[in-house]
């Protein structure tokens, strides 16, 4: 398919579009959406639509889809990697707002310092800022987790 595809999740994969997200993919995915909405927005973004909607995937409208066969997150991930071929580039790790798709942006403290915990303040000194929400990104805990489970799961190799 495209070398840097874009995705659009139905209404049922949410989960789906973070990891997306996470790898530093554009994944459009809005719970409310209806399934005309998505087909139209797969068709003016030339977005592939990942569904496990047999109903929507048979659509004449729905030509670029992705039947996910599994309702595991991370396998569904390892498919939708392997049908469209996109590439991991482990520099966009982290670098794609998980809840709104925006890039973020690099920044400083003292730019988000109000909206940092005290202790994460003294912890790191990297954060990232989604332009478009104001949701604050810093490579916590969490991130470790994430990463081991994306290791687990073929998706990249030891990337810290």
């Amino acid at each position: 398919m495209d070398p840097e595809p874009k995705f659009a999740c139905d209404d049922h994969c949410g989960r789906l579009a973070r990891w997306l997200r996470t790898l530093g993919f554009d994944c459009a995915h809005d719970q409310s959406i209806t399934d005309a909405r998505l087909l139209a927005i797969a068709l003016e973004e030339e977005r592939i639509i990942l569904t496990r909607d047999r109903r929507l995937v048979d659509r004449a409208l729905a030509r670029r889809t992705v039947l996910l066969e599994s309702a595991d997150p991370l396998a569904q991930l390892v498919q939708v990697l392997h049908v469209s071929g996109a590439p991991v580039d482990t520099n966009l790790l982290f670098t794609r707002c998980s809840v709104c798709n925006q890039p973020t942006e690099p920044t400083a403290l003292a730019a988000v310092v109000d909206r940092v915990p005290p202790y994460v303040q003294k912890m790191h000194t990297a954060f990232r800022l989604c332009p478009t929400c104001g949701r604050v990104f810093w490579r916590g805990t969490h991130v470790q987790r994430m990463l081991e489970r994306l290791q687990a799961a073929g998706i990249v190799a030891d990337c810290l």
